[in-house]
């Protein structure tokens, strides 16, 4: 099973294969902040530390979103991610 790693305090938990860093965030109370959890808002903006590449890319709507809010390269929304395999994360 795939897990995310938080870089802020090296704290890790399971996800499944293609399953919502979102929703694992929330089963396991993770150390990430989330606002409207729809990809409106910004509040959970992320780059990756590892594993950029065990995502699926971003969606228009999610593109759209990233641009309002941050110009850092590689940015992504958490609430938007699907996993496919290991990740280290940290909040901009």
């Amino acid at each position: 099973m795939p897990q995310i790693t938080f870089a802020r305090d090296g704290s890790s938990i399971p996800v499944e294969a293609g399953g919502s860093f979102l929703k694992a965030c929330q089963d396991h109370d993770a150390p990430h902040d989330f606002g409207c959890t729809v990809g409106s808002c910004g509040t959970c903006v992320l780059v990756f530390v590892a594993g950029s590449e065990h995502v699926d890319p971003p969606k228009p709507d999610e593109l759209e979103t990233l641009d309002m809010c941050t110009d850092v390269q590689g940015a992504r929304l958490g609430c938007q991610l699907v996993v496919r395999g290991d990740i280290t994360v940290k909040p901009l």
